[in-house]
């Protein structure tokens, strides 16, 4: 499977009720998922060194949002 998204991709979770939360994709998971880093305390150059959140492919966009 082709990754939609690669490391360092700003991308937005929308979440089933609206929720948005803007992250950056720190790598794919094995099961074509993505792990995202959301929060860092606005430390984004340095996104790498904090943990990231597994998130399904279908609940992000390809972009920062507000």
């Amino acid at each position: 499977m082709e990754a939609r998204f690669n490391p360092g991709d700003k991308v937005a979770y929308v979440s089933d009720s609206g929720l948005i939360e803007n992250g950056i994709v720190k790598s794919q998971a094995p099961d074509g998922g993505y792990f995202v880093v959301y929060n860092c305390g606005g430390d984004w150059e340095n996104y790498q060194n904090y943990t990231g959140a597994k998130t399904d492919d279908r609940d992000l966009v390809g972009k920062w949002t507000i």
